[in-house]
Parts: C-alpha cells; sequence; structure tokens
C-alpha cells in the first residue's frame, strides 16, 4: 500500500511514498476491547436500528478530528476533489471552503468563476445552500451540495461581518478549466506573473510564460504574484521556485516521526513537467535564473504558496513583499482504505531553506505593505492556521513570529491596478536607480506611466 505526499492547505495530493514505521504501534487490549464494546452496544440497544458503514466510518471520522485539522477522513467526494487537482478541471462555481469554529467560510474564490462574478468572496460565512442550513455539516458535505451539473444554479446565504442582513446569490455551475498563470507587462521592461494555484499544469504555464517574456523587448524585472494563493501541489511549487534557483538548490527540508518524513527537497528537472516530458526543464529561458524578482504575498497566501516565497527569500532571489503569509507548514499523506475512502494525516512540518518554520508562524516580508481593504470593507472575517482550532503549533517560535492581526481581504481584481499598493513597492524595488540619484521619483513616474497603458 502506497501512501500520498500532499502539502497544500487544500491537501492537494503531489506524489507517492512508501511509509512504514520502524516498529508497528501495540494497541492495548483494553482500548480496542472498549471500541468493540461500544460498536456492540450501539447496534444492540440504540433505539432504532443503526447503519453498521456509517457508525463505522463516524468512528474513523471522531478518532482523526483529535488531531490538527488537515488530518481528516476521505470520502468519495474528496478523493474526486483531489483528482481534479490533478486533471486541472472540475464542475463547480469556483470556491473552497472551510470549516473554522463551527462555521463553514469560504477559503479561496477562482478568479472570474462563477462565484467571483456573483460577488461571493473570501471569508463569507456560508449559511444555508438551496435553502437547506448547514449546521452540523462537514466542509466535504458542504463540497458536495455545491457540485452538480453544469449550467445548473445553486442558491447560497451568506453571512459577511459589517453586514446585518443575510445576502442570498444564486451562482451557475460551469465547468471549470485552471489556468493558474496569467502575465501583464508593465511598463515596458518589468512583467507580473501571477500565480492563483499550484495545479498540475503550472508549470508548463510558467515556462510559456516566460518564454513570452524572452522576446525582442526583454524584460528587466519580474514581479511574482502569490498572493490570495492557497496552495496546491508540492512538485508545482518546487518547479516554480526552481524556475528562478540554480539545479540542486535546496527548496524546503521536513521533519517528522516517519523516516521517510525526514528529507531534502532541491530543484531538479524532475520537477518540470509530466511523464513523458522530462525536457522541460531544458525550455526554461536562462535569463529566469538571474532576473531581477520580487515575490508578493498576503494573508491568503498558503502552503505551496509560502514555501517558493521562502526559498525565494532565503536564497536572496528576491524581495518578499506585502503583509505577512497564512502559515500552513504542515506535510500531510493519504493513506488508502478502500476504492472510496481514504485517511489523510499530518506526518511532517516543512522549513524554508535557512531553517525557518511556516507552520502557525507564516513567512514575514522583507518589505511590509499593509494591503488596500477589498471594496466590501475590512470587516470581512479572514483567517490563519494559527486560528484553526487544534492546529499544528509551531515546534519552536522564530525570533519574528510576532503575534499576527486577522488578514484583510484583498480582492484579486485589485491586483495590478493603480491601487496595488504592493505592486507598486515592488516596481520601486525592481526600477533601475537613474543616474541622478532621483531614483524614487523616476520610479513613480514610472508606475504612474503603466496605471495609465494598464486602463487604455
Amino acid at each position: 500500500m502506497k501512501r500520498l505526499i500532499l502539502a497544500a492547505v487544500l491537501g492537494y495530493c503531489v506524489a507517492t511514498l512508501p511509509c512504514r514505521a520502524d516498529e508497528p504501534v501495540q494497541i492495548p487490549k483494553e482500548e480496542f476491547e472498549q471500541m468493540l464494546d461500544t460498536y456492540r452496544l450501539v447496534l444492540e440497544d440504540y433505539v432504532d436500528p443503526a447503519d453498521r458503514k456509517k457508525l463505522f466510518t463516524e468512528a474513523i471520522r471522531g478518532m482523526l478530528s483529535a488531531l490538527d485539522p488537515h488530518s481528516r477522513y476521505l470520502d468519495k467526494d474528496d478523493l474526486e476533489d483531489l483528482e481534479r487537482i490533478h486533471s486541472g478541471q472540475y464542475v463547480g462555481i469556483g470556491i473552497g471552503v472551510e470549516m473554522l469554529n463551527g462555521q463553514i467560510l469560504v477559503r479561496d474564490v477562482a478568479e472570474d468563476s462563477p462565484a467571483d462574478r456573483a460577488g461571493v468572496r473570501a471569508g463569507d460565512s456560508v449559511v444555508a445552500i438551496d435553502g437547506a442550513p448547514l449546521f452540523g455539516l462537514r466542509d466535504s458535505q458542504v463540497a458536495s451540495r455545491v457540485h452538480g451539473e453544469p449550467g445548473t444554479t445553486v442558491e447560497l446565504t451568506l453571512a459577511r461581518r459589517g453586514d446585518t442582513p443575510l445576502r442570498t446569490v444564486t451562482v451557475a455551475r460551469a465547468t471549470l478549466r485552471e489556468h493558474t498563470v496569467s502575465v501583464q507587462r508593465l511598463d515596458g521592461d518589468i512583467a507580473r506573473i501571477r500565480i492563483s494555484e499550484f495545479g498540475g499544469g503550472t508549470v508548463a504555464e510558467l515556462i510559456a510564460a516566460l518564454r513570452q517574456l524572452d522576446g525582442p523587448q526583454p524584460v528587466k524585472g519580474i514581479v511574482l504574484d502569490l498572493r490570495n494563493n492557497p496552495g496546491g501541489l508540492l512538485p508545482a511549487a518546487v518547479g516554480v521556485a526552481g524556475a528562478f534557483l540554480p539545479q540542486g538548490a535546496v527548496v524546503f527540508t521536513s521533519t517528522g516521526r516517519l523516516p521517510e518524513s525526514n528529507s531534502t527537497i532541491a530543484v531538479s528537472p524532475r520537477f518540470f513537467g509530466k511523464p513523458g516530458a522530462a525536457d522541460a526543464y531544458d525550455q526554461l529561458p536562462a535569463f529566469a535564473q538571474a532576473i531581477p524578482l520580487a515575490v508578493l504575498v498576503n494573508g491568503s497566501s498558503a502552503s505551496a504558496a509560502e514555501l517558493v516565497a521562502g526559498a525565494l527569500q532565503d536564497h536572496g532571489r528576491g524581495k518578499v513583499i506585502g503583509a505577512r503569509t497564512y502559515g500552513k507548514g504542515s506535510i500531510q499523506t493519504v493513506l488508502p482504505l478502500t476504492d472510496e475512502s481514504a485517511i489523510k494525516l499530518t506526518i511532517a512540518r516543512y522549513y524554508t531553506p535557512n531553517g525557518r518554520e511556516v507552520q502557525a508562524q507564516g513567512i514575514v516580508p522583507d518589505v511590509q505593505v499593509a494591503p488596500a481593504a477589498a471594496k466590501d470593507g475590512d470587516d470581512t472575517l479572514l483567517f490563519r492556521e494559527a486560528d484553526m482550532a487544534n492546529h499544528l503549533p509551531a515546534s519552536s517560535a522564530s525570533p519574528d513570529a510576532a503575534p499576527a492581526g486577522r488578514p484583510v481581504v484583498e480582492d484579486s481584481k485589485s491586483f495590478g491596478s493603480a491601487s496595488d499598493r504592493a505592486l507598486q513597492a515592488a516596481m520601486v524595488q525592481l526600477h533601475p536607480a537613474p543616474p541622478s540619484g532621483q531614483a524614487l521619483g523616476s520610479a513613480w513616474r514610472g508606475i504612474s506611466a503603466m496605471f495609465r497603458r494598464s486602463r487604455s
């Protein structure tokens, strides 16, 4: 039996790895007998006949609920979600949900998705679906209610902090194809590369974007925008970091109780492309590993996005700019139980190349820029890993791990606009200084020109 290593706030499958304990754990006989006695008593004495399969499933689910929030039982719908991440195509409305303190919260909203166009925002609390309250449901059950056939609609009842009345929106389901990389040319010689998520096609999309920029008018700097990126596939994250780092550079290390959990992952051609496409690494333009770089992050940059930002920061490859990140620095493994079920278990913490821990602390930017509030105001509820019930604590506190306030909701539509303060700071970092010594003024004039062009 094999396990699948995961390293994303969304719990995405990323690689296979056999894991064995050195010695099998001995379960005390009295504990095992107590579980069997409880099972028998329920079957014999409960007022109505009990569903054996449901009892057994919920017993497993309850056992895992005593652990951190990323350790959980996976049913058929959850496993289909994992497959969706690999394929990059699914039917839905473009939201991710997560349970926090009994509430179902919208964790992220895909850009230009049906939910995005309907006004659903990260941090919204989903109170009901099609008029049916969600109290007591798990996030996977909520996700299954959102899924359906293309063209059908789903009605969401939402609560937003600061809004008194509940809001109801009707959203049409659609077949969504996830394109995770977009490019915006700024002021002629700077490019902004936005990665919305780390999916199966992200590395190939990034290589294509870099080759596109390697033309007759080459860029002089790149802004890598990882804001509102919830994470994704670990090989994709290593591949993205590896596009800007030399081969063999360490991207992250991990530690855990299993021997296989203690590893060092470095840039390698194997992280570029799928089987049969091993030459993808050779398609990287040479300029990518030397070009000036800035990395944008915020409180919704999580897991794989934090891994990339931390690696580039530790190697001095570019300044990290924005707000402290989410703080999801753990690795999960998926252990199949049946063809339609599995358990996901946290087995390791991961660290940046310099040994900084991300879990429950996040990545602290080199240049901190307070984000502008989303148009709906600052009161929309967002959360960090450290806000999650039973979250895995950091193994040791970082010197710069001061308590972080609640992250401010940032609308992805504002990224790249005239109000984008973090991008402005990145442009100041990347714009070449003129010989006159008025570098700052020149940079701001360049930014102004950029915004004029982007609005045309």
